[in-house]
């Protein structure tokens, strides 16, 4: 089960999103858990909504820079992403237009530019497939919706790694959506004052907005 490696080769105490053994792991485990969930709580339904996972994202650099990652950025952007992108692109979030170079193809540093945003946005899609194969099998076994929470940018965050990069903070959320169809609410975790400002940027183009 191999961790996410900072740009300088050292392990993060993170599980890397570019793992299949990883990702099937964690399926499999929640999907146990929902259906132990329906069976003892399917008539009762005290358990309405799951939280898949805590504040997801990797922290103390801006992507995973594992072998596979390496070679995963360098690699053409999956054509699932890019077809979102083209189909949704009047409605985009404003984050993702000024992120986006418009071309149609291309690796991640040509389509995303050659900043810590391209290594966010190929974390926030590494983060997003992984969670929707394991939101996808935990509804094959009891099919309640689903929500994730985002650990809010702060303040004194400069960079993707200061605050958890890739994970479903606002600004990502068009990844999300286009790598995660299974999940139902992408939610904030709100430890700051600007409370209003936040939940707006929480309840754009459509995200319920979930507390």
């Amino acid at each position: 089960y191999p961790i996410a490696r900072d740009k300088d080769g050292r392990g993060r105490e993170i599980l890397s999103t570019l793992s299949a053994a990883n990702r099937d792991a964690d399926a499999r485990a929640y999907a146990a858990m929902m259906r132990h969930v329906r069976e003892v709580d399917a008539t009762t339904h005290t358990v309405i909504m799951v939280q898949l996972e805590n504040e997801v994202g990797l922290l103390g650099d801006s992507r995973d820079y594992c072998k596979e990652a390496n070679e995963a950025f360098a690699a053409p952007v999956p054509k699932e992403l890019m077809d979102y992108l083209q189909k949704n692109k009047d409605a985009l979030l404003p984050e993702t237009r000024q992120l986006w170079n418009d071309r149609a193809s291309g690796t991640w540093a040509e389509v995303f530019g050659n900043g810590t945003g391209a290594d966010e946005a190929f974390m926030a899609w590494h983060y997003a497939r992984y969670m929707n194969r394991m939101a996808e099998a935990g509804k094959k076994e009891y099919p309640l919706p689903v929500f994730v929470n985002a650990w809010i940018v702060q303040p004194q965050d400069k960079n993707p790694g200061d605050y958890p990069s890739g994970g479903p903070q606002a600004h990502n959320h068009d990844f999300w959506r286009a790598g995660a169809p299974q999940i139902d609410i992408l939610a904030p975790d709100i430890y700051l004052p600007e409370f209003a400002k936040i939940a707006a940027m929480y309840s754009r183009n459509g995200n319920p907005l979930f507390i």
